[in-house]
């Protein structure tokens, strides 16, 4: 009997996991690899940071999800680099893994443009830990305000930077505006919330530059109605420890930078060809040019279509990984993949959200309903949909976010050895 065909995915993210599951009971002997044991549901990262979930209601155990699987096992480790001549993955702890097809869905990361300080300075909303390391902070950030007597120095405390003004940025900030409320003069008596400030600032002469412009204006109408102060066409040029300094050369004076403003690829490839955006070209069937064994997906791909670029979201990522999957399962693509956009949204703040959906524009409490649904809809794990729900009407009717905990663990060398590859 013929060997199965070794198909190695690289990533556990919404593309990888798509293509995995897709390819769950074929003759493939596939193999998935990350440096975490669990897929994380990014849209919802921002509840994390703003203590309205708990980690584990947005990840779901890689090894859970193929528990019985004949023929899909999980592995967690760094993919370090790709050998495309022998054909062999190599992993942080020097293993090289053999394969016949490679699919690298390996994401993104924040992307600083080259600006160290910021990065050193700010928090991102890419991953887990980061989330986890913004609610300690921003929590932090109150404890020391109600300790400090210094009228100055507590609004530095309590003013809050959110760099970037696409749905992450927006989302998060309408979610802070929501605890801060919450919070501020009822966990914290001596503070006020009048002392509160978030800041978010966008380099576009626009919010949501994605979406349709009305949808746009709406959010930022919205926002400032909740009082969060909004600036367009406005870049960062420098920050510190207790500042933030606009091109334009206003400071802020903040103890809290929040970046979402920008995302490249993260890929283990080195002289691969790519596009303007380093992200990996893909052909027309989501191969690497000029390897038909490799196929790129996700953020790590740049997929050219007659409107531009594929944008770095999730619905690409999963739709590219099951066309992927069905390619790998049939020994060849007969039609170039082909993404059917099935709509934008995001949420701002209670009962009001904006979403397009295939021309259909939703703002306010019908766009809120649409994304509530949606979100439900694609988290991955029954326990976790039903304990997202929850926390939901928790917050809803009680408005009340239980899980105001300052949580910093004990370093785990080996953990930290499996993120440094």
């Amino acid at each position: 009997m013929a060997e199965p065909k070794r198909v190695v995915i690289v990533g556990g993210g919404f593309g990888g996991l798509a293509c995995a599951r897709a390819l769950d009971g074929t003759d493939a002997a596939v193999t998935l690899l990350d440096r975490h044991n669990y897929h994380l549901f990014t849209p919802l990262l921002y509840q994390v940071a703003t203590a309205l979930l708990d980690p584990s209601d947005i990840a779901f155990p890689l090894r859970r999800a193929f528990r019985k699987s004949p023929n899909v096992r999980f592995r967690q480790a760094t993919v370090t680099g790709v050998d495309l001549d022998a054909r062999t993955v190599r992993t942080h702890a020097g293993d090289e893994i053999g394969y016949d097809t490679l699919v690298l869905a390996t994401g993104g990361t924040n992307n600083y443009f080259g600006n160290a300080p910021l990065a050193e300075h700010s928090i991102g909303m890419k991953t887990l830990p980061e989330a986890m390391r913004l609610r300690n902070h921003v929590l932090s950030c109150l404890e020391e305000a109600e300790q400090t007597r210094e009228a100055d120095e507590r609004r530095t405390w309590l003013t809050f930077v959110v760099v970037g003004g696409g749905p992450t940025g927006v989302e998060y900030a309408g979610a802070l505006d929501e605890l801060l409320d919450l919070v501020v003069g009822r966990d914290y008596p001596s503070l006020k919330r009048s002392d509160a400030r978030i800041v978010l600032v966008e380099g576009l002469d626009r919010l949501l530059g994605a979406f349709h412009p009305k949808l746009g204006r709406y959010a930022e109408e919205t926002l400032r109605r909740f009082g969060i102060e909004v600036r367009t066409q406005a870049l960062v040029e420098k920050a510190d420890d207790s500042s933030v300094t606009l091109r334009s050369g206003e400071t802020i004076h903040a103890r809290t930078i929040v970046w979402s403003a920008g995302v490249r690829p993260s890929d283990p490839l080195n002289g691969a060809p790519r596009a303007r955006s380093k992200r990996l070209e893909a052909d027309e069937y989501l191969r690497l040019r000029g390897r038909d064994e490799v196929f790129v997906i996700g953020d790590a791909a740049s997929v050219a279509t007659p409107k531009g670029e594929l944008p770095m979201l999730s619905p690409p990522a999963m739709q590219e990984g099951r066309y992927v999957a069905r390619a790998i399962n049939t020994g060849r693509s007969t039609k170039p993949f082909h993404y059917l956009d099935k709509g934008t949204m995001a949420t701002i703040g209670r009962h009001a959200a904006v979403a397009d959906v295939r021309g259909v524009k939703l703002k306010g409490i019908l766009g809120w309903l649409a994304w509530l649904f949606v979100h439900i809809y694609y988290l991955i794990g029954f326990r976790n949909r039903v304990a997202v729900l929850a926390s939901w009407g928790w917050n809803y009717f009680l408005r009340d976010r239980p899980i105001r905990l300052i949580v910093r663990g004990d370093p785990d060398p080996l953990a930290d050895e499996i993120d440094r590859g």
